[in-house]
């Protein structure tokens, strides 16, 4: 997900401790507005942050080849002058209340959000409104950022990192809505035309499209007056949010060589994962941080073959993971990682140290929550994608339910059928290897 910060006013700020999602429970609250808007508050007191997340449903699903890249444009733009105020304006603004304004595009939806200190909230929120409602997609602006968007698009080849993500996720993304990646193509953004902007805006402009998310403190019935009073005329509209597809080539293995003359070669394998409201989420979540730390202690400790190699798990609606590394030696160093995944799939860990694992899981995973941001942030993706926000409020409880047994079963239903993507000289990657899995 592509995301820019305009204003770094609040970084310090953005440091304080505030409760996380499963600590009060009682705290959040969700309501409807009469012309459809659903809108999660949550209520943390003591803490001086406001944060506030406007989504817009769909994300890939939404654009073709075509026009990939309109809804990570059309927000940049946005954001660059409305109908009341004009770019230097907002800009003034927010600079003189530290107030954080930004947005991204992503594979399942696009979001606009908006930080700021408690006091200067009434004044932030006028201004994420305005730009949400009256956005004046300035021919100018959209010939600048397009400009940006397109220079980045075009230097992503050059980091063998970036440029090798691409590759991997697009075997596994092939015949899929995500193929069509929400920042764009060179040709795609390039094709893209301030009309373009405009109409693709009034016509996705809708609640039933929309989620609003409010985390810091701030009182229920003042953000009821305010998601009413600012976003009240909206209309409904008519979209219904379908699940994700399934991934077609998921259960066959891939690889394919990118020559590059580099110093060390890039690997990258995708997997197809469960999603977060998949069952074997919260097991795959524990058996891939389990795999990473076991993949840096054989790959790099003892061997000294790469400096970070890892595996990750993702949350999209269609789910993917990944393991990763960079490496002088390509063959042996896959070896090891697949004789670890292989470990994990043939043996069960002891529950003794397995509560340790989780306990130490866990309080990394909460550490990310501790802004008013990476909460609003959780509870939105649970409400989209999740099955509900409520479902996030259990996340721990599901953690600390994982068995040995589990981790052995998703490790085996999981960690195969990679699609590799790797970065060097053709002839030194063992093609059968990396196909064996």
């Amino acid at each position: 997900m592509l995301m820019r910060t305009r204003v770094l006013g609040l970084a310090a700020l953005l440091t304080v401790v505030s409760l996380t999602v499963h600590a009060q429970t009682d705290s959040i609250t969700e309501f409807t507005t009469p012309n459809g808007l659903k809108t999660i508050h949550k209520r943390v007191q003591g803490n001086e942050v406001v944060a506030v997340r406007v989504y817009f449903r769909g994300g890939a699903r939404n654009i073709t080849a075509k026009n990939a890249g309109i809804e990570t444009l059309m927000l940049e733009v946005a954001q660059n002058g409305t109908k009341n105020l004009s770019k230097s304006q907002i800009n003034r603004e927010l600079a003189r209340m530290g107030t954080i304004l930004n947005s991204a595009g992503g594979y399942d939806f696009s979001v606009l959000a908006m930080q700021c200190v408690r006091q200067h909230f009434e004044r932030s929120w006028q201004l994420l409104t305005d730009v949400v409602l009256n956005p004046l997609f300035d021919e100018k602006e959209t010939e600048l950022n397009r400009g940006q968007l397109i220079t980045l698009l075009s230097q992503e080849s050059d980091d063998p990192d970036t440029y090798i993500s691409t590759l991997s996720d697009r075997l596994l993304f092939a015949s899929h809505p995500y193929f069509n990646r929400p920042v764009g193509t060179v040709e795609s953004v390039s094709s893209l035309k301030n009309s373009d902007l405009k109409s693709y805006y009034a016509a996705h402009l809708m609640t039933s499209r929309m989620l609003v998310v409010v985390v810091g403190d701030v009182t229920l019935p003042d953000i009821r007056r305010k998601v009413e009073g600012s976003f009240g005329k909206i209309p409904v509209g008519d979209y219904k949010q379908e699940p994700a597809p399934s991934f077609p080539d998921a259960q066959t293995p891939q690889f394919e060589p990118s020559r590059r003359s580099v110093p060390t070669y890039y690997v990258r394998g995708t997997f197809a994962a469960p999603s977060i409201a998949d069952p074997d989420y919260p097991a795959a979540m524990v058996a891939t941080n389990i795999l990473s730390q076991q993949f840096f202690d054989e790959v790099r400790v003892k061997r000294n073959l790469s400096y970070a190699p890892y595996a990750e798990l993702l949350n999209c609606g269609a789910n993917s993971g990944f393991i990763y590394v960079t490496t002088p030696k390509p063959n042996e160093a896959i070896k090891v990682m697949f004789d670890e995944i292989d470990r994990m799939q043939r043996e069960t860990i002891r529950a003794e140290p397995l509560q340790d694992i989780i306990d130490g899981f866990l309080t990394t995973y909460y550490m990310k929550l501790e802004t008013n941001d990476a909460q609003a942030g959780r509870l939105g993706e649970y409400e989209i994608l999740g099955g509900g926000w409520n479902h996030a409020l259990h996340w721990m409880e599901e953690v600390r339910k994982v068995t040995p047994d589990d981790l052995q079963r998703v490790a085996k239903k999981y960690f195969r059928n990679f699609h590799f993507a790797v970065i060097g000289e053709p002839d030194k990657f063992d093609k059968a290897l990396f196909m064996s899995r």
